[in-house]
């Protein structure tokens, strides 16, 4: 399942380079994500399941900060750090924080080290000093702008999945499928009261993206038990329609979401197949890093160096932003892997030990 993982995070970091435009299209980026969402669902369920006992919540939630903070610190400290020399936009935006309340000073310091809270920079904007709710990036003063890695976003949704996970995804099928028809009620609710129906509530807003989680969730336990593939299947054809209903953008549209729904299908036979594969664990990997990064290299090429043609601009971007996800990779993301991996063997061992003693 690794290619997958790199197929999106290479899809997302393609289209935001420019060449779905200047050449042809990939996974489109909303899309991309919502699959990420599904395959977090999927290897939540995996481990909470068959690797952290119903005590061990705190370890589950600070090896899961473990994993995603020290790219994420690395990213941004060289982003904020290159940002000052190169004045990249984001900069301009945080010089006026001496006039902002504390409120809004804890919130977004506070969202930018911890990740939670990333997601509502897409619902608010920042205004005589204080934050209020405004439409995703279409006013001057959107929060969205004040990010140093925009594509961060995403990581304030999975943070929230995970705290939630560990109570959710132990608990029966019917409960499950019971929560992934709340999550569409919200969707649609929002679309048929008030008309939010458009970027962010289309994938950016975690009541409704909980469906897709969750469709992870029903993967799992398709893994487990093949016998649950009809549900699977009933579970993602569902999520076709209802994403079809909330958003509609032609027959490009039909195809993004069919893939989508193909790919929740196919999880558990993609991991089955590929979980022993140590190429394709690596090469997904590199999806994070990758998905992370590819905003720093738009940055720095935008700042740095002035293109004769978009083409070439789109392409060193792609190209640099894959080298630079495989040095992130072996120099931040090995290394503290392996100490989190003792880390959580050395404590859940130690959890048995007691249990048994």
């Amino acid at each position: 399942m690794g290619s997958l993982r790199f197929l999106l995070a290479f899809s997302v970091t393609y289209g935001h380079a420019g060449l779905a435009t200047l050449l042809f299209p990939l996974v489109p980026g909303d899309t991309a994500v919502q699959v990420f969402y599904a395959i977090s669902g999927f290897y939540m369920s995996l481990v909470l399941n068959e690797k952290y006992g119903s005590s061990d919540y705190g370890l589950f939630i600070s090896n899961r900060f473990l994993r995603l903070f020290p790219v994420y610190a690395t990213i941004l400290a060289v982003t904020t750090a290159l940002g000052l020399m190169l004045a990249f936009p984001f900069v301009a935006l945080w010089a006026d924080a001496r006039s902002w309340s504390w409120e809004t000073l804890v919130f977004l310091v506070g969202s930018q080290v911890t990740m939670l809270g990333l997601d509502q920079y897409s619902f608010l904007e920042l205004t005589g000093g204080s934050l209020h709710p405004a439409p995703f990036n279409q006013t001057e003063h959107s929060l969205y702008r004040l990010m140093p890695l925009g594509q961060a976003w995403t990581l304030g949704l999975e943070m929230t999945f995970y705290l939630m996970a560990p109570f959710v995804v132990r608990r029966r099928i019917a409960t499950v499928l019971a929560l992934i028809g709340a999550s569409f009620a919200v969707r649609l609710g929002l679309q048929a009261g008030w008309g939010l129906d458009g970027d962010p509530w289309s994938y950016r807003f975690f009541p409704s993206e909980l469906a897709l989680f969750l469709a992870g969730c029903i993967a799992y336990h398709c893994y487990r038990n093949e016998a649950m593939r009809p549900l699977l299947v009933t579970v993602s054809a569902a999520i076709f329609v209802v994403l079809l209903i909330n958003r509609w953008h032609g027959l490009t549209r039909v195809a993004s979401v069919a893939f989508l729904a193909a790919a929740i299908v196919a999880i558990p036979s993609l991991f089955r197949v590929t979980k022993r594969w140590r190429w394709d664990r690596e090469l997904g990997e590199l999806s994070y890093s990758l998905y992370l990064c590819h905003g720093l290299v738009i940055f720095i090429l935008d700042a740095a160096i002035r293109f004769e043609a978009p083409l070439y601009r789109a392409l060193a971007i792609v190209v640099l932003s894959c080298l630079l996800s495989v040095a992130l990779y072996l120099t931040v993301e090995i290394p503290l892997e392996r100490w989190r991996a003792g880390r959580t063997a050395a404590r859940l061992a130690g959890g048995q030990a007691v249990t048994q003693s």
